[in-house]
């Protein structure tokens, strides 16, 4: 059994995968590792036959923005699926995560379904405002008032066009001030000498997170950097990371005070970049990745 990738892109070109740098060095680290291993892509537009045989009878890994049908199909035809349908759709979709935070009791500030037909806004401002199934931070603005929000919603409503909007696109979220710019997140894979926790939950690397705006990711013009994580934050990530039922991924925090003394669980995160995790930590990200496929088809 090998390992297939598929990699959600909007390309047909397979060659795109070769200067593509989470592609790249995930083939990298598999050749490194002597793991069968191949590689493609689904475009949007494309229908799933051809990534469904070229997976057929492997463990199947899946990145990008892949169809959720994409996962349900491979689990039926693959020994294993990472990372799986269930998990991918409940970190994909805030509105489902902010209940499970809630479910675990897990601290995380109060989000909300929207409505953007109505004029009311859906938490008191200030208040952020996200896609629902947002990703990388994009279409996320800070709401400072009621009339912002009205103008937020009638430019989206706009938007949508001639086919309407679905009013439970997007969600709105407590503003945590202190954490404008800044976030932790912890990034959980099988890192080669590290030893796991709590059975099957591989071992995490954390990392602060800063940019010059509202969101603090790589793809905003963010920065990162190690972070030496208090042994409580660390465990609380774990909790959650167990509970996510992800073999790999991220969970991120926001600073619930200046010092950061006092953290809420932002989101979970199916399939994290690590380009800039790999240049901060030195640490083979690409070669954890697929050490969580080994061990998850039980081939370690």
């Amino acid at each position: 059994m090998g390992i297939r990738l598929v990699y959600g892109l909007k390309t047909d070109d397979a060659s795109y995968l070769d200067s593509f740098y989470p592609a790249r060095r995930l083939r990298e680290a598999a050749a490194a590792s002597g793991l069968d291993y191949d590689a493609t892509v689904l475009p949007p537009w494309a229908p799933m036959d051809a990534a469904l045989a070229f997976c057929a009878g492997h463990a199947a890994l899946v990145r990008g923005d892949a169809p959720p049908a994409l996962y349900e199909a491979l689990e039926s035809i693959c020994p294993v699926v990472v990372n799986g349908a269930a998990a991918t759709r409940l970190a994909g979709d805030k509105a489902a995560s902010a209940e499970r935070f809630s479910a675990i009791g897990a601290r995380h500030p109060r989000t909300v379904l929207v409505d953007l037909g109505s004029d009311e806004p859906p938490l008191e401002p200030p208040f952020v405002l996200k896609p629902r199934f947002g990703k990388m931070g994009r279409g996320v603005e800070l709401i400072e008032s009621a009339e912002a929000w009205r103008a937020a919603a009638r430019r989206l409503r706009d938007g949508a066009g001639a086919g309407g909007y679905v009013a439970q696109d997007y969600v709105a979220q407590d503003y945590v001030v202190t954490s404008r710019g800044r976030d932790l997140r912890f990034f959980f894979a099988r890192f080669a000498g590290m030893d796991g926790a709590d059975g099957e939950v591989p071992p995490c690397v954390a990392v602060l997170r800063a940019g010059p705006g509202l969101a603090s990711n790589a793809h905003a013009g963010g920065s990162m950097e190690p972070y030496d994580a208090p042994d409580g934050l660390a465990d609380e990530a774990r909790r959650v990371f167990a509970d996510s039922g992800l073999a790999y991924g991220t969970v991120d925090f926001l600073f619930a005070d200046e010092p950061g003394s006092s953290f809420y669980v932002c989101e979970t995160n199916a399939c994290p970049g690590f380009e800039a995790f790999e240049a901060c930590t030195g640490l083979d990200a690409a070669g954890a990745i697929l050490g969580c496929v080994s061990y998850a088809g039980g081939t370690r």
